[in-house]
């Protein structure tokens, strides 16, 4: 009867824990195909609205990604796998900007480097997360 009792409350415990990770209806991890089409615009980065700055993200092709940083043009590659999204940034153009787009700029292209998921919110937002509260969220342009 005891043993009855442990594998029916571990078998329980590994229910929630896959449960916990996306839960019913809040996002599901991204495809391809759902990254790609019109850009991403960004509209908050580690919790904090970026405001009228344009900062972008555009999947272009698999693997592939490009945007604005706020003020200089970016291109990165990306990994999609099973339960995993990681982005390594690439080139950057070198235009100086004010001190403050400058700082902007920074923090989303460390953001990028700390992304490790990808998910699309039931209301069409896509978040990319990660460790350290990293977290940028996009809706597409219009």
């Amino acid at each position: 009867m005891q043993t009855l009792k442990l594998s029916l409350l571990a078998g329980a415990a590994m229910t929630l824990a896959a449960c916990s990770s996306h839960p019913t209806g809040s996002t599901a991890m991204v495809t391809t195909e759902q990254l790609q089409g019109s850009v991403w615009q960004v509209n908050t980065l580690n919790g904090s609205d970026v405001g009228d700055v344009l900062v972008t993200l555009n999947f272009h092709e698999p693997g592939r990604l490009a945007g604005k940083a706020a003020c200089n043009n970016y291109m990165a590659s990306y990994t999609l796998e099973d339960d995993s999204f990681t982005v390594k940034t690439g080139g950057v153009t070198m235009m100086a900007c004010p001190q403050p787009l400058m700082k902007l700029e920074q923090q989303f292209l460390g953001a990028l480097e700390g992304v490790n998921q990808a998910d699309i919110t039931e209301d069409g937002q896509l978040v990319l997360s990660g460790a350290d509260e990293v977290r940028i969220e996009a809706s597409r342009q219009k």
